[in-house]
């Protein structure tokens, strides 16, 4: 075991442990937000994700798991260059709170000072309880990233959505089994839900428990 130079040794052996001077105060340092970061590669494999060009590929793709939703929204947010809107039940713990969908979602919105990330949810009270990784990225990044709850008027017209600027729309429709589908040129219906995504953020609210900092 190592020991301090200024702890005091015993007759018997034992050590009185005396604690460092601190001479300035202790202050919580959080990333900045107009650091600009490299976006990643996107890489596909046949076996998880059909390729797709955003803004390009007309062809609609059937995701049939899990693993094909949580590809395709990092594959989409490789992809996307300035609006990221996200709408969600309850932030979906299987989908969105793992390390490779975070990656590229902090590589995105800190990939130029215009991107814009919008998170609408329904219910926020399974992140409060458990924790969530993206609402401790949404912390370190408050100025980039901001989620928000739906208002109860609103909620019953909510669906899984992702929309990639204004062109791409991913769809999440069930969940036991795990459903959805991708459509990377998909004008006009990502207008539309982008449309109704901005008439619902209009009457949403601040969620107060996700800006308290927890340490």
């Amino acid at each position: 075991m190592m020991h301090s130079p200024d702890d005091k040794l015993r007759e018997d052996g034992t050590i009185d442990y005396v604690p460092p001077v601190i001479t300035q105060p202790l202050a919580i340092i959080k990333d900045s937000d107009s650091t600009l970061t490299p976006r990643p590669t996107v890489l596909f494999s046949d076996e998880q994700l059909t390729p797709f060009i955003l803004g390009e590929t007309e062809n609609r793709i059937e995701l049939s798991h899990l693993v094909m939703l949580q590809s395709a929204a990092i594959a989409l947010l490789a992809q996307t260059q300035r609006e990221i809107l996200v709408i969600s039940p309850d932030l979906e713990h299987e989908r969105f709170d793992n390390d490779a969908f975070i990656n590229a979602l902090s590589g995105f919105s800190r990939s130029s000072r215009y991107t814009i990330t919008r998170i609408l949810l329904a219910d926020p009270r399974l992140a409060i309880a458990d924790g969530h990784r993206l609402v401790k990225l949404m912390r370190k990044l408050s100025s980039l990233i901001e989620i928000r709850q739906a208002h109860e008027d609103d909620i019953p017209h909510l669906e899984a959505v992702m929309i990639a600027d204004n062109m791409g729309l991913l769809r999440c429709t069930q969940r036991d089994p795990w459903r959805g589908s991708l459509l990377a040129k998909g004008i006009p219906y990502a207008q539309q839900a982008r449309q109704r995504f901005l008439e619902w953020w209009e009457r949403s609210s601040e969620i107060m428990d996700f800006r308290e900092l927890k340490i």
